[in-house]
């Protein structure tokens, strides 16, 4: 079964992925989907965190101002992970939508970890609210990520099956 997951943001155009629908419920949506990316995501350092063929479990938490992708390499090996901080999901006919609110982080399996796109965040205008509440979450997660408590214990333990990577009409 197929999910849409469409991501708001202002100033661009709004992203749209159908993805495979792993579970459903009002707490939790979780995907998975292949990434297709045209070059390697490459934030910082010349270490490529994301590349083409790499699996991606979405969790997305309905109630959060976060969200969390297991990321997998080819091998289906846990690489690390990345959180977008957007705004709680609203359900859809197809899947749900949301509002991207620019900041992300990558947290390696070291727990290491990066906040990303700060200058995507400064540009895109957010009103006062948004911005705030953008902000917060990022310090709560910078906190969750330091005191060991990222990803969240569902995350953490929620396990796939072979069957939940094969599946080569969801790219991302």
């Amino acid at each position: 079964m197929k999910v849409q997951v469409k991501y708001k943001r202002r100033g661009k155009p709004t992203r749209v992925w159908k993805q495979k629908l792993l579970t459903n419920t009002d707490d939790i949506i979780i995907s998975s989907f292949e990434f297709r990316l045209k070059e390697p995501f490459s934030p910082f350092d010349d270490r490529v965190l994301i590349r083409s063929g790499y699996h991606g479990v979405l969790f997305e938490l309905m109630d959060e101002w976060y969200n969390v992708v297991k990321i997998f390499d080819e091998d289906k090996r846990l690489k690390g992970y990345y959180s977008d901080i957007r705004t709680p999901p609203d359900k859809t006919k197809n899947g749900y939508i949301a509002e991207d609110l620019f900041l992300d982080y990558w947290v390696d399996l070291d727990g290491s970890y990066i906040l990303l796109d700060e200058d995507e965040f400064k540009e895109a205008d957010l009103p006062q609210p948004l911005e705030d509440k953008a902000l917060r979450t990022a310090k709560r997660l910078k906190k969750m990520i330091e005191n060991d408590d990222y990803p969240p214990e569902p995350i953490e333990k929620f396990h796939l099956s072979q069957d939940d990577f094969e599946d080569p009409d969801y790219k991302r």
